[in-house]
């Protein structure tokens, strides 16, 4: 598929969930191996503000045990194991992955960030000298917002479940591109994004026949959890 179709990035969605537990180490490196463009991610801060790699805001789900990441300190989230299995990775862990590998890094600002919590993510990246090949998302605006207004030309992209001349009015303000889910996307509003140089993504399409639809149309992503 991904072959088949060169002019859509295929993104592999917190790891590769379809073969290994979602937004860890061995997901992320299974991932790599694949002719995936990007892996995605989802970030959270600890208490003691350690920047981590998981999707929920509470570890009840992965880790069996209701503790909200932003009120646990990491000295506590590091000794959990995910399904008895896995570690919950850090944010450093997973950018040497995709620098390792070369693919890019889409990581989701999972909550509401401050501006000093925003800087401190993007000078974690920096560290790695892989902000370059990174893609920001967030269903969160002023995330996006507050990172556009550190890195001027870094790629963004809003999350949303919907589409509407709000949305819209907003990407064009903001020169930011969209990452809706695949149940919204149409030709026509791929062709009006991409009139106005917005790129466009989808989530999460795990249909092989799906797939290819989209990719007929024209889409710039998909994400996926396996193909």
């Amino acid at each position: 598929m991904i072959k088949k179709y060169p002019k859509t990035k295929f993104i592999a969605h917190r790891g590769l969930p379809s073969k290994v537990l979602e937004n860890t180490l061995e997901g992320f490196k299974k991932a790599s191996k694949l002719p995936f463009f990007g892996i995605e991610t989802d970030i959270h801060l600890t208490l003691d503000q350690v920047a981590i790699i998981h999707h929920d805001h509470n570890l009840l789900r992965l880790a069996n045990i209701d503790l909200n990441i932003n009120e646990t300190t990491y000295e506590v989230i590091k000794a959990l194991k995910l399904k008895d299995t896995y570690k919950i990775p850090l944010l450093d862990a997973y950018i040497d992955i995709c620098k390792t590998f070369q693919k890019e890094a889409i990581i989701e600002l999972k909550p509401e960030f401050t501006l000093d919590q925003i800087k401190f993510i993007i000078e974690k990246i920096n560290t790695h000298d892989y902000l370059d090949h990174v893609i920001f998302i967030s269903f969160h605006r002023e995330n996006l917002l507050q990172l556009r207004s550190i890195l001027k030309n870094c790629l963004v992209q809003l999350l949303t479940d919907k589409f509407d001349d709000e949305i819209f009015d907003f990407l064009i303000k903001n020169r930011f591109d969209l990452s809706i889910h695949h149940s919204q996307v149409t030709k026509d509003l791929i062709n009006l994004l991409h009139k106005y140089n917005i790129k466009i993504s989808t989530w999460t399409v795990n249909d092989k026949v799906l797939m290819e639809n989209l990719a007929k149309l024209g889409i710039d992503y998909i994400t996926t959890d396996g193909i």
